[in-house]
Order: C-alpha cells, then structure tokens, then sequence
C-alpha cells in the first residue's frame, strides 16, 4: 500500500497534469490520454484502502472538476473536428489558438494603427 503522503501527492501531480492537459486541448493541440483511466482507477483504489482519511478524500473531490474541465474541453475539441470534417466553418482559427496559447486577445490589423505624429511639429500663427 502506497503511504497516504505519496498517494497525496500522486493525485497532485495527476490533477497538475490534467490541468496542462486541458489547457493544450484548449489550445487546439492534440492530448495522449493513454493510461488515465488506469491511474484514475489505481489511485482511487489506494485511496479507499486508506479509508478515514480526510486529506485524501478531499485531494479526490478536489480533482474531479479537473476530470470535468478536461472531458469538456475534449468534447470541444471532437466538435471542432467533426465540423472541419463535415466542411463547416471552424471557430478555432490558427489565430485564434495561437492567441490562446499565448494568453493574448486578439490585435488590432497593423492597417488599424493611429498615424505617426509629424516629425517636427508645426508652428500656427
């Protein structure tokens, strides 16, 4: 049996890992799920063998909004896919997840920018 501080900190990287997971995803990039149902079932499972420990119960409540956020942002993304696929427009532009990768809104168009000021300014009588 895994000790309890181990196990705490196992779902804290897992939950840690989740988070950069659906970020990526949110981001339009690809995510390797392979082995999360498994990790999933094997930390729940040395987490009941620790029954009464409060800690732990919380640790795994606190990661199911992350199993949600992820499991939305996979649905997003499969929706994404299948209108590409089906030839409808895609609402993810390169753009667009670029911006979001990067953590900018969108800029203005280099065209959108003021004018220079004169280089010297202008004497009115």
């Amino acid at each position: 049996m895994t000790g309890t501080a181990t196990l705490r900190r196992d779902i804290q990287a897992l939950t840690a890992a989740l988070e950069e997971t659906r970020a990526q995803m949110e981001a339009g990039l690809a995510a390797d799920l392979t082995g999360l149902d498994t990790r999933v079932a094997t930390l729940c499972a040395e987490a009941q063998s620790a029954r009464g420990d409060a800690e732990l119960a919380a640790a795994l409540e606190r990661l199911l909004p992350t199993l949600d956020a992820v499991a939305a942002a996979l649905i997003r993304q499969r929706e994404t896919l299948a209108a590409a696929a089906e030839g409808r427009h895609d609402p993810h532009t390169a753009r667009q997840r670029a911006s979001a990768a990067y953590g900018r809104g969108a800029s203005a168009a280099p065209g959108d920018l003021p004018p220079d000021p004169p280089a010297t300014p202008s004497r009115q009588s």
